[in-house]
């Protein structure tokens, strides 16, 4: 969609109807920039959405899922009251004070029981703000439980790992100014078109693009390079492209000589990553591997950007690292065009201190993940519960979260979330988990409360905004709102500090100097710093030697390999080939698609009408050797389970790989996934590479499975 700034001149002639500037929190509200919109508002309903000309990300511009927003805001199957859970397992309305009487009730009977850290919460993105987040924290730490934990246990928080401890924070691709932009895992005309944008203008001026990414997508096709690497191998082609510019002295020796550790141990590890070799193991021809090192260390400025997609492995966090190191040698780091380090906000803590008795769950496995985050491991939630391990999980509450189709092994999900003593959902429609829940508390969305914004994460722009309500809330409650009253009849009311929303907001924006007034004045948000370069000049890299710690000594005496290392995947034709005997594709899942978000809006007509089901991509030629026709109906397994759905067939793809998105109940793809074998130093699954195979189904004795 372009600029809908018409819709604006428009609205001063139509009666009753009040136009009010807000943002966009449908795709990176909790990770970065949020679009400028326009909201037109009759009688308190939001009834058109708009681009927002002059806004700094998003120029005017607006998606089809910023359009559609009047549609999840008044859906009738949206959530309006809570609804309480009877013997026979149906739902019914209850009172908010019902609601509250029956959560405390439960809570402080299995903390009586069990003690407080059997209680676990989960919060995604759907029903918290990031800035908010502290608020669910700090009611964890008054409770009592270590066991908090976010959608970061598979998003977004194995990279930042990676970064801190190599280069002491997670640097940003300076794209409007870079002279060669790698996109590594990440295909922003789905994920994030205003970065496509951005791009997009950025080539115009001459800026190379290089694409690594399995599938040949349009952003792909569009590159001046395609790396078309094997599902899982990311650390080995980083590897490789390190061999080629260490041994052809395309690296910057002045930056690593002065600014990092390590570079002479790197120098013998990577002999074993020549290109040839590289090639054999992640499927990109040895030339391309040379190209691709050539043309980003030889145009400087260079950035990488990665979207998620490099982590989601047993091996993510490594390939992370590499990329960090690839960015250092060649003298990219915080340099305008290269990788930016812009801080984050100065915000108030929102913190208490309190000890637990038992550690939080995955602290032993993953310390070094539970040292950065202070979360717990959310992925060994359902073990906790079913095991007991290492002491068992009694009651869960999850806000803005469907782990029933975005956690890995969604039958030992559902399991699991089946045996609890208690669980509460708060979210805006009934989902999957919901579903399942003893207590189901209706939420406020992103423009019926107000909303603390910035732009660091994604863009690296230093810009804090708020987007002040909008819209009523009627009988739905705000997060803050919510955890507020709950922590007040637990009887922890008076640390849970300040009283009012507003103050919360105020307290929060106080160490810059700002209030809710002066911010409310800035639709475009606030420039919280000016840029600076090249910070490491005076103050060093925040690491332990000052450095860029290309040999991290903090990862050997964790037991970890201290130099980015490659291994094959949890489960792969080379290190399971018994598996891959019966399973002989290779399954990648969940890469981002412009009609929706992860597992929402699948309920709403107007979504469903861009994207209608999911859809199982595999090569053509194969698909013909299968005798397998386009749109037919055919079954995916792997060790896990198994799901129905129609082929796709395609020429994006390797004949050996297969593609399944995520986030359909019809065809829940992480039935098919695995939470045994994670990424050893912080937890995160494997969506992204596994082991599977197709079948052709008997319709004569076809029976659908089961979610």
């Amino acid at each position: 969609m372009g600029d809908n700034n018409w819709q604006v001149k428009l609205c001063e002639g139509i009666p009753e109807v009040k136009l009010a500037q807000s943002v966009c929190d449908m795709c990176n509200g909790n990770c970065g920039g949020s679009c400028g919109i326009n909201l037109f508002i009759k009688k308190d309903m939001l009834i058109k959405t708009s681009g927002r000309q002059g806004h700094p990300l998003s120029h005017g511009y607006i998606c089809a899922k910023g359009m559609l927003i009047p549609e999840i805001l008044n859906a009738p199957d949206r959530l309006r009251h809570p609804l309480k859970k009877d013997g026979k397992g149906r739902f019914r309305e209850i009172s908010w004070d019902e609601a509250f009487s029956l959560i405390t009730r439960q809570l402080k009977d299995i903390k009586a029981k069990y003690g407080a850290e059997s209680l676990a919460v989960h919060v995604g993105h759907a029903g918290v703000r990031k800035e908010f987040t502290p608020y669910v924290e700090l009611f964890c730490r008054l409770f009592g439980t270590p066991n908090f934990s976010t959608s970061g246990s598979h998003c977004y928080l194995s990279k930042l790992i990676a970064n801190e401890i190599t280069c002491g924070s997670l640097p940003v691709p300076d794209l409007p100014n870079s002279k060669c932009v790698i996109l590594w895992g990440y295909n922003p005309k789905e994920s994030y078109p205003p970065v496509k944008r951005i791009i997009n203008e950025a080539r115009k001026k001459g800026t190379g693009l290089i694409v690594v990414d399995p599938r040949a997508t349009s952003t792909a096709r569009e590159s001046d390079l395609h790396l078309q690497l094997r599902p899982g191998t990311d650390t080995a082609l980083a590897l490789g492209l390190l061999n080629v510019i260490i041994g052809e002295n395309l690296y910057d020796r002045e930056f690593v000589d002065k600014w990092t550790i390590g570079f002479s141990e790197l120098l013998q590890h990577i002999r074993q990553y020549p290109p040839e070799e590289v090639a054999k193991i992640t499927w990109v021809p040895a030339d391309k591997i040379r190209k691709a090192a050539r043309m980003y260390a030889s145009c400087k400025p260079a950035s990488i950007a990665s979207g998620i997609a490099p982590e989601l492995l047993t091996n993510g966090f490594q390939a992370e690292r590499a990329m960090s190191v690839l960015q250092a040698i060649t003298g990219n780091l915080d340099i305008p065009g290269g990788a930016i380090f812009t801080p984050p906000p100065k915000l108030s803590p929102v913190l208490v201190e309190t000890a637990t008795e038992k550690p939080a769950i995955g602290k032993e496995e993953f310390p070094l993940f539970h040292k950065y985050t202070n979360r717990a491991q959310a992925n060994l939630y359902p073990r906790a519960i079913l095991e007991g391990r290492p002491y068992p999980i009694k009651g869960l509450i999850v806000v803005g979260s469907n782990p029933v189709l975005t956690w890995p092994d969604a039958g030992k999900v559902k399991r699991a979330l089946g045996k609890l003593e208690f669980l509460a959902v708060m979210d805006l429609f009934l989902t999957e988990t919901a579903k399942l829940a003893d207590l189901v508390l209706p939420a406020a969305t992103f423009w019926e409360r107000d909303e603390i914004w910035d732009h660091s994460y994604i863009i690296g722009d230093p810009r804090l905004g708020i987007a002040q309500k909008a819209l009523p809330v009627g009988d739905v409650i705000t997060d803050w709102a919510f955890w507020r009253e709950l922590t007040t009849r637990l009887g922890y009311g008076q640390k849970f500090s300040p009283k009012t929303e507003y103050e919360a907001i105020n307290f929060r924006l106080k160490p810059l100097g700002l209030d809710f007034e002066q911010l409310a004045e800035c639709p475009n948000g606030y420039i919280y710093q000016e840029k600076q370069y090249k910070k490491y000049e005076e103050e060093g890299f925040n690491t332990p030697s000052g450095k860029v710690e290309i040999y991290s000594k903090q990862l050997e005496n964790h037991g970890y390999y201290p130099l980015p290392t490659y291994h094959e995947p949890g489960e792969s034709p080379w290190s399971t080939p018994e598996i891959a005997r019966d399973y002989p594709f290779i399954l990648s899942t969940g890469a981002r698609a412009l009609s929706y978000i992860h597992s929402r809006y699948r309920n709403l007509p107007s979504f469903r009408k861009r994207a209608y089901e999911p859809l199982v991509e595999m090569n053509r030629k194969t698909a013909e050797k299968l005798k397998i026709k386009d749109g037919e109906l055919i079954a995916v397994e792997s060790l896990r389970g198994r799901i129905e759905l129609k082929a796709k067939l395609t020429e994006e793809l390797h004949p050996q790989v297969i593609y399944v998105p995520h986030g359909w109940a019809e065809a829940n793809v992480n039935l098919l996934t695995d939470d045994t074998v994670l990424d050893p130093v912080t937890g995160f699954p494997a969506f992204r590479a596994l082991l599977a195979r197709v079948r052709k189904i008997n319709l004569s004795h076809h029976k659908s499975p089961a979610l």
